[in-house]
């Protein structure tokens, strides 16, 4: 089994609320797939795990096209680091944030984040 560096948690929670206000119900389920291709295309796949989550309680922060990430990883220091990304964000998460392990503020929420005690 591999040891990963990051772990990648895409929200695919649809609770099937009329508003449809859940990640799932939007862009979630194709962040995941986007996420798969990326990190297939720079061979990642053993080095970066990827999981289904259920909600992470950002969803209101979504567009109808965007989800919530949360990533842990590539190093202790950078804690969990969650986002509010589209597709055409996926790019920019993948080389930026897991390749060379820089955080994006500028697709951050802000509200939340795990930190690690140093």
């Amino acid at each position: 089994m591999p040891n990963y560096k990051t772990h990648l948690f895409v929200c695919t929670h649809a609770a099937g609320a009329p508003d449809k206000r859940h990640c799932g119900d939007k862009g979630g389920l194709e962040l995941r797939k986007q996420f798969d291709l990326a990190l297939t295309k720079h061979d990642l796949r053993d080095d970066v795990t990827i999981s289904n989550v259920g909600c992470t309680s950002a969803h209101g922060a979504c567009n109808t096209s965007q989800g919530n990430i949360i990533i842990y990883g590539p190093s202790a220091d950078m804690g969990g680091t969650w986002y509010t990304v589209g597709p055409d964000d996926v790019e920019n998460v993948v080389t930026n944030h897991i390749i060379n392990g820089e955080k994006l503020p500028e697709l951050q929420y802000q509200d939340k984040s795990v930190d690690f005690p140093k």
